[in-house]
C-alpha cells in the first residue's frame, strides 16, 4: 500500500494536459517536498496522513473532470503541489506566460499562501477559489476571490430569520458571556446589530425557567463537553417544555457517545454543518461506487473527495457560463454553493446547512 501511495502522490505533481478552451490551475498541498512514508497498517491510519486526505480532494476533482471529458468539454488541467513553500508559490504565480493561459485557480488551501495567490490572481484578473477557510479578510478589495465556507454570521442570521417566522423570541443563548468563544461572539454581535431579541444564561435551570411551553422558542448552546451536555439535556427533557423547542447545538454533539441518536430526536436537536450527504440518494450511490472502483477506497468527507467533486463541477460550469455566477446550476452531493458578492470585494457562499435529528435520522431542517 505504501508503495502505491507514494507513486500516486509523486505522479500527480506537475500534471498538465494539452491546451484547451478552459484552463484550471489546482494548487493542492500534497506535501511531496517533505513527504515521509508513514507506517500504515490500515485505512484509518492512511486517512490520518494530510497528503492522503488532500489527494482525496484531487481524486474527487478527477471524477468530475472525467465527466466533462466524456462530454467533450475542452479543459486544460494543471496541478501543482503547493503546501507551505512561499517562494515556490511566488515563482509559480510570477510566471506571466503561464498565468495568461489560466482561467481559474482552485487553492492554495492554507491561509497565508492563499492571501499571496489571491494578490497575484487580482493582478492577472483570474477568479480564485478558497475551498475551506472561514477567514473573511480574503474577500476585502478583491473581486476575484470566491470563499466557499460561509461566515459565522450566516448562522445567527438564519436563526433570527426562523425565529421571526414563528415569533420565537427571545432567543435563549446557553453559554458564558465572559468566555472567549468566536461563534458565540458572532451570534451576540449579529443579534445586537440587527435588534434581535435574545438573552444569555450560563445556567441550565434558568434556560428552562425562561421557556414557554405554549410558544415556539430557540435555545442555542455553545457548550461542548459531556458534563454540560448532560446537564442541559436532562433539564430540558424533564421540564415538559420541549414540544415547541428548537435546540441548536455544536455539530460535535453528534459524535458524542453520551446519548444515542434516538435521545437527540426527543430533544429536537438541530445543528449547522458545512456539508450534508444523503447516502441513500442515487447520485451519491453512483459516485461512491464509481470512486471506489477507480481508487480502491471509498470517498469520505474526511478525505475531501465529495468536496473536490462538487467544487470542480460548480466552477467548470461557472467558466462555461461566461463567469456569470447567477447562471450556474449544479446539483451537489455534499457542498451546496450559493454566492453573495461583497460590496467592496469578492464572493462568499451563503448556503449554510441547517440540519436536524428526526425519526432517528439526520436530515435537512424542515423549517
Amino acid at each position: 500500500m505504501k508503495k502505491l501511495f507514494l507513486c500516486a502522490i509523486f505522479a500527480l505533481i506537475g500534471v498538465t494536459v494539452a491546451r484547451a478552451e478552459y484552463t484550471i490551475l489546482y494548487l493542492i498541498p500534497f506535501e511531496s517536498d517533505s513527504y515521509v512514508s508513514p507506517s500504515v497498517k490500515d485505512c484509518e491510519e492512511v486517512e490520518a496522513v494530510r497528503s492522503y486526505q488532500l489527494m482525496g480532494f484531487w481524486n474527487g476533482a478527477q471524477m468530475a473532470l472525467d465527466e466533462y471529458n466524456a462530454k467533450g468539454v475542452p479543459l486544460n488541467i494543471i496541478v501543482r503541489d503547493i503546501s507551505n513553500n512561499e517562494s515556490k508559490l511566488r515563482h509559480l504565480m510570477e510566471n506571466e506566460e503561464l498565468m495568461r493561459e489560466v482561467d481559474l485557480i482552485i487553492g492554495p488551501f492554507f491561509g497565508k499562501l492563499f492571501s499571496i495567490a489571491a494578490y497575484y490572481a487580482k493582478q492577472y484578473q483570474i477568479p480564485i477559489v478558497n475551498p475551506f477557510s472561514s477567514r473573511h479578510d480574503f474577500l476585502e478589495d478583491n473581486e476575484y476571490v470566491f470563499k466557499l465556507v460561509p461566515s459565522l454570521e450566516a448562522r445567527p442570521a438564519m436563526i433570527a430569520f426562523l425565529a421571526q417566522q414563528s415569533e420565537a423570541f427571545p432567543i435563549i443563548i446557553y453559554g458564558d458571556s465572559t468566555a472567549s468563544h468566536k461563534e458565540m461572539s458572532a451570534y451576540i454581535k449579529y443579534f445586537k446589530d440587527n435588534h434581535v431579541s435574545y438573552m444569555i444564561t450560563p445556567n441550565a435551570s434558568t434556560v428552562v425557567s425562561n421557556l414557554q411551553k405554549s410558544k415556539p422558542q430557540f435555545v442555542v448552546t455553545f457548550y461542548d463537553n459531556p458534563a454540560q451536555n448532560l446537564i442541559i439535556s436532562r433539564n430540558l427533557l424533564f421540564s415538559e417544555k420541549i414540544d415547541n423547542l428548537t435546540f441548536v447545538v455544536p455539530e460535535t454533539w453528534l459524535e458524542s457517545k453520551t446519548y444515542d441518536i434516538e435521545y437527540y430526536s426527543k430533544l429536537n436537536l438541530h445543528f449547522f454543518s458545512d456539508y450534508f450527504i444523503d447516502f441513500d440518494g442515487d447520485m451519491t450511490k453512483t459516485f461512491v461506487y464509481d470512486y471506489t472502483e477507480r481508487f480502491g477506497t471509498p470517498p469520505t468527507l474526511q478525505n475531501f473527495a465529495f468536496q473536490g467533486y462538487d467544487i470542480t463541477r460548480f466552477f467548470v460550469e461557472y467558466l462555461r457560463e461566461d463567469k456569470d455566477i447567477d447562471r450556474v446550476k449544479t446539483t451537489p452531493i455534499a457542498y451546496p454553493l450559493s454566492f453573495d458578492k461583497s460590496s467592496h470585494g469578492g464572493f462568499e457562499n451563503v448556503n449554510v446547512q441547517f440540519l436536524e435529528v428526526r425519526d432517528n435520522e439526520i436530515i435537512p431542517s424542515q423549517y
